[in-house]
């Protein structure tokens, strides 16, 4: 069975393996023009919104473990999430939230109130 794709690579060495005389002409005239840029580089200092500077850490700093929860539970988060969460972040910009991000947030809210979170976890067993 031969790859359909083949002659896609023999098209482009069929035509001329010199560049052509006008694009280098113009390459080096970019390369060589002293005239302004067509847009000005933005100042290291300047602060871009938070909707463009994206997550705020990579995936590759991401330790990957399951969240557990209830489904009642999960679908209260999720839909305040949607109605206050959500919006608030679209407030300042930031439409394109991680689920990393967003689990990030939850676990260094319960670091922050480790009292509250002992509490609904013994009130929790308490109404089981």
């Amino acid at each position: 069975m031969t790859n359909p794709f083949d002659d896609l690579e023999s098209d482009d060495t069929d035509e001329s393996s010199e560049p052509d005389a006008q694009e280098d002409a113009e390459a080096s005239a970019i390369e060589s023009s002293p005239t302004e840029p067509s847009e000005p580089e933005p100042e290291p200092d300047a602060e871009l919104p938070p909707s463009e500077t994206g997550p705020a850490f990579e995936y590759s700093e991401v330790r990957q473990r399951p969240l557990y929860a209830r489904d009642k539970t999960w679908s209260e988060f999720e839909k305040t999430f949607r109605t206050r969460i959500g919006p608030k972040l679209a407030e300042a910009d930031v439409v394109d939230e991680e689920m990393r991000e967003t689990h990030d947030a939850v676990l260094r809210l319960a670091i922050e109130e480790p009292d509250r979170v002992a509490e609904l976890l013994l009130e929790a067993r308490r109404n089981s």
